[in-house]
C-alpha cells in the first residue's frame, strides 16, 4: 500500500524488464568471485565463475547472459545460503583503491602511513578506512576516555584522538619504544599530545595498573592490536574497564585468514580463532566480525 492506495500492477513487458534486471544484477554480483591470481585460497571458500574480473566502471567481461536465476546463492559457502554475494569474497586492487580514493584521511595521516612503510613491520599499521571507522565510532558512542593496548607508529592512536573531544583522553599502552618516537612525532604533528597519556611496558602489567587507578567502568572505548597470543587477556581486562555501552575493537580477527583451520605451529592464529569462538557465545557482549583490514570485531559491552 502506498498512502492507503494500491500502486498499479506492473505491465508485461515492465516485467521482463524487471527480471531481466534481477538477472544482470546476480550476474554482476558472481562476475565478483572471478580470481584475480593463481593463488590457492581455503578449499571451503573456493568459488565458482568466470575468470575474468569485472570492471567496475561500467562494463564486464562475463559470459552474456544465460537462464534468469533468481534463488539464493547455496554453493558459494557451502552449507551456508547468501542472498547477496558479499564483495569481501571477491575485492580487487581497483575496488579497494576506489575505496581509499572516497575514505576520508586526514593528511596527517596519510603522512604517518607513508613515514611508517620505511619501518620493520608496517604491516603492523591499520589501514585508513580502518583509521576512518575507529574515528567514527569514537564520534558515535560519544567517547571521551579511549585506551589503545599495541600502539606501533601511531595511526590508530592519532585516528582515534583527533576524533576526541577537546577534554578527551586516550591512554596508549605499548612495550616497544622503538617505533614510539614516529608516534610521538604525528600526534604533536596532529595536534594531540595532550590528549595522549602513553605507558611503556608489558600491556597487562599497564592495564591492571590503570583499573587500580581509573577503577572499573572508567573507559567509553578500547582497541586491541597487539600480541596476538594475549588478546583473550586484554579482552577481559577491558570488560572490567570499559563501562557498560561502551566498546572494544579487536583488530587482526581474521589474521590474513590463517584463524580458518590454523596449523599446530601457529599459535597466534590459534589464539585468535579460539577468541573468535569465545566471542561467538559470550552473553556479556554484543559483537560483529567486520571484514575490513584484516578483520576487526567490535564488542560493545552490555
Amino acid at each position: 500500500m502506498l498512502f492507503g492506495r494500491r500502486p498499479p500492477y506492473p505491465t508485461a513487458s515492465e516485467r521482463a524488464h524487471r527480471h531481466l534486471t534481477d538477472w544482470r544484477n546476480i550476474s554482476e554480483q558472481k562476475a565478483l568471485l572471478a580470481p584475480q591470481s593463481n593463488a590457492q585460497c581455503h578449499r571451503r571458500y573456493r568459488t565458482r565463475g568466470p575468470s575474468a574480473a569485472p570492471d567496475v566502471h561500467g562494463t564486464s567481461s562475463s559470459p552474456s547472459p544465460g537462464p534468469r536465476r533468481l534463488h539464493p546463492r547455496e554453493d558459494l559457502v557451502p552449507g551456508e545460503t547468501l542472498n547477496k554475494v558479499p564483495l569481501a569474497l571477491g575485492m580487487t586492487a581497483r575496488v579497494y583503491g576506489y575505496l581509499l580514493e572516497h575514505t576520508r584521511e586526514p593528511q596527517v595521516l596519510r603522512q604517518l602511513r607513508e613515514a611508517t612503510a620505511a619501518v620493520s613491520g608496517a604491516h603492523m599499521q591499520v589501514t585508513p578506512e580502518q583509521g576512518a571507522l575507529l574515528g567514527l565510532l569514537v564520534e558515535l558512542i560519544g567517547a571521551r576516555k579511549v585506551v589503545e593496548v599495541g600502539v606501533f607508529t601511531g595511526y590508530s592512536s592519532c585516528a582515534m584522538a583527533m576524533a576526541l573531544p577537546p577534554d578527551g583522553q586516550l591512554v596508549a599502552l605499548d612495550r616497544d619504544e622503538r617505533p614510539l618516537e614516529l608516534a610521538r612525532r604525528f600526534w604533536k604533528l596532529a595536534g594531540v599530545t595532550d590528549k595522549v597519556e602513553l605507558r611503556v611496558g608489558p600491556a597487562l602489567d599497564s592495564l591492571e595498573q590503570l583499573l587500580e587507578r581509573d577503577g572499573p567502568g572508567s573507559y567509553d572505548m578500547a582497541f586491541i592490536d597487539a600480541d596476538k597470543r594475549s588478546y583473550d587477556q586484554y579482552y577481559e581486562f577491558l570488560l572490567k574497564l570499559v563501562r557498560p555501552g561502551g566498546l572494544i575493537a579487536i583488530d587482526n580477527t581474521l589474521f590474513y585468514g590463517r584463524v580458518v583451520e590454523p596449523e599446530a605451529s601457529d599459535k597466534a592464529a590459534i589464539a585468535l580463532h579460539q577468541l573468535n569462538v569465545k566471542l561467538l557465545e559470550d552473553q556479556r557482549v554484543s559483537v560483529s566480525m567486520v571484514p575490513i583490514g584484516d578483520g576487526m570485531t567490535l564488542c560493545r559491552r552490555r
